[in-house]
């Protein structure tokens, strides 16, 4: 990958675009980094899109604009800012954990600019549902809203990171895994990239989703999850559900919180089918 820094509308995006063809957004999550898609990028090239692979925001110094918040709202603004940036009109948004719910956002503010969604990890927060088992699959939420949360995260090299992969993606192992966990570790060594990347559990309420979550935007989408994640198998089916015609839900049998990397040729075949069957 190769990256660049743009800027649109007084913030500034660092960005690696390549190929040619109709516009993909790729959106990484939490704790992760763009390289995660090196593979999926090269893959969309060659099926004739124009791939272009975004840090978010607070994740790369160049990305960090003082005062500028990470609540839903903001975030959703900047997937629209980075159209802005590339010159795409429009674009299909493919966002896993954060970019997920950055995705969905985009959606809801513009859905004139979205041709369609694949959310990975994360089903859309108008679905969940609260109960106590719920509650505790998600802790981290409320651990990294604590204002002691990044000395917790930085102790003995990234420990909780660790712990964090091990939970979520259980069955996940490799080098494939560990180079990333050592790309996201990278990342976040600096205390403003890690102050960034927390800075969106500070700013995210916790009191049922915000206005622009409220309901699910009106785009299609392929939403997938892995059956040993945190999320209920089900909430991804539902989500799916209430989006048009021709959304669905793909649920990865045996994968975790990363089922585009546990599982890449199902996900990616899938994927494939579903862009296939949006452009006809």
């Amino acid at each position: 990958m190769e990256f660049r820094t743009l800027s649109s509308g007084g913030q500034r995006y660092v960005v690696s675009t390549a190929g040619d063809g109709p516009d993909i957004v790729l959106l990484h999550g939490f704790p992760d980094t763009p390289y995660s898609w090196s593979e999926i990028e090269a893959e969309l090239v060659r099926a004739g899109w124009r791939v272009s692979v975004a840090w978010l925001r607070g994740y790369h110094p160049e990305t960090i604009v003082a005062g500028r918040g990470y609540d839903p709202e903001t975030i959703g603004r900047d997937a629209l800012g980075l159209l802005d940036a590339i010159g795409a009109s429009e674009a299909v948004l493919v966002g896993h954990d954060w970019g997920a719910l950055i995705a969905y956002n985009a959606a809801s503010l513009a859905p004139e600019r979205i041709r369609t969604l694949v959310t990975i990890a994360i089903p859309h927060p108008s679905v969940l549902q609260r109960s106590p088992a719920a509650i505790w699959a998600v802790r981290h939420f409320f651990a990294l809203k604590l204002p002691w949360s990044a000395r917790v995260c930085r102790r003995n090299d990234f420990a909780y990171l660790e712990r964090l992969y091990r939970r979520w993606a259980p069955s996940w192992s490799g080098s494939a895994r560990d180079q990333t966990l050592a790309d996201a570790k990278r990342a976040l060594s600096t205390p403003a990239t890690l102050e960034g990347a927390i800075g969106y559990y500070r700013d995210l309420p916790l009191g049922g989703p915000p206005p622009a979550l409220a309901r699910v935007p009106a785009v299609p989408g392929l939403i997938v999850g892995g059956t040993e994640d945190l999320a209920d198998a089900d909430l991804f089916t539902r989500t799916a559900e209430r989006m048009p015609a021709p959304s669905r839900a793909l649920l990865v049998d045996g994968a975790g919180h990363w089922p585009h990397r546990e599982q890449e040729a199902l996900v990616m075949g899938e994927v494939q089918q579903f862009l296939a069957q949006i452009s006809a």
